[in-house]
């Protein structure tokens, strides 16, 4: 599937390609876009069963890396060198080497998409030539500025599914 030329069509007028990027299988969502069926959300599923089976530690971190050698490969073949916090919300008062603004380049924002995803603070990833926005569920939208077609392949090859879809953070950026 090209889903660069869907998108472009979609979002001509942005001229910036963006995928939503999930571990669901967009078949198994019903007529809204909802999924159907049971599955796991969150890092604090692990030890749960669900109608595949029981959510090991093992499992869990195979698709955890999955997103972030995903994300990683979007940002790669978009050409972006660095990413800068944004919206930086630490409830819990984590004591971290980062903060609002702060600039990471594609070697340290990976640990960043990983804390995203174990929900244990919140922010947005951007910069003028893209941005990684990860948002509850297991839901990673990512927009760069020119089609990423070995990327997607990529994301693809790791068992995770990229659609055309236009991220929900994305209206809150300044």
């Amino acid at each position: 599937m090209d889903v660069s030329r869907i998108f472009v069509r979609r979002w001509r007028a942005s001229a910036v390609f963006e995928f939503r990027v999930t571990k669901y299988d967009p078949s198994r969502r019903d007529a809204r876009g909802g999924l159907i069926g049971d599955d796991w959300t969150s890092f604090s599923d692990i030890g749960k069963s669900f109608s595949d089976g029981l959510l090991t530690q093992e499992g869990y971190s195979q698709v955890e890396d999955a997103y972030v050698t995903a994300s990683a490969s979007f940002i790669r073949e978009s050409g972006v060198p660095t990413l800068s916090i944004v919206g930086f919300e630490n409830h819990a008062a984590a004591n971290l080497p980062f903060g609002e603004s702060t600039a990471l380049g594609a070697s340290d924002f990976g640990t960043v998409v990983r804390s995203l995803l174990r929900e244990e603070y919140w922010c947005r990833l951007e910069s003028i030539g893209g941005f990684i926005h990860v948002g509850w569920d297991f839901y990673m939208y990512i927009g760069v500025q020119r089609p990423c077609p070995l990327a997607v392949a990529e994301t693809e090859r790791l068992g995770l599914f990229v659609e055309p879809f236009h991220s929900p953070y994305r209206d809150s950026c300044a």
